[in-house]
């Protein structure tokens, strides 16, 4: 039985790897954090398995774990002293000038100033390439509304942005 159950999730889990994986290094401020959150959101989700009504849910149900594990954590962290690594840590790209490594840690930063509905909606998105559809059952609420906050989101965000940085916004968003 456990064996089913444990070939279930790994079929389940495996195409969306890499998009969760994202998400969670685009929500935490280090590369353990988000490492830290991946493993939490893994076991939590295979733990409450059979919570779990219909196999087309298992994407929403692992980012929405994610979340609320993440949020669990904020919660925990105001009570302990504040430390962040830089943001430009966990972007890891070889052919990057340290110029546009800047721009993309002030960009996550400024988004991070957004209303989290937007924020949220925003990162899993365009960071974890997710579809509107399952943007809405993660953030609970009807597919206009994560439109309108995809879009008041990205206007919000490049009022506050500089000319280079709003090129990197429009290229990328």
């Amino acid at each position: 039985m456990e064996d089913k159950q444990h070939d279930r999730f790994l079929a389940l889990y495996k195409p969306i790897s890499l998009r969760l994986s994202n998400y969670c290094r685009h929500i935490t401020d280090s590369p353990a954090d988000a490492e830290d959150l991946l493993h939490d959101t893994i076991l939590a989700t295979f733990e409450k398995m059979g919570q779990l009504k219909s196999d087309d849910a298992f994407p929403a149900f692992m980012y929405a774990t994610a979340y609320n594990i993440y949020c669990k954590q904020l919660r925990r962290k105001k009570f302990r002293g504040r430390y962040s690594e830089s943001a430009a840590a966990f972007l890891k790209d070889a052919n990057a000038s340290a110029e546009l490594l800047t721009d993309l840690t002030l960009i996550f930063e400024k988004m991070k100033q957004l209303p989290t509905a937007q924020h949220e909606a925003l990162l899993l998105f365009y960071v974890a390439d997710l579809p509107l559809e399952e943007i809405s059952n993660i953030q609970q609420t009807s597919l206009s509304a994560v439109k309108l906050r995809l879009r008041y989101g990205k206007q919000r965000l490049l009022k506050m942005l500089n000319e280079p940085q709003k090129q990197i916004v429009l290229t990328l968003f």
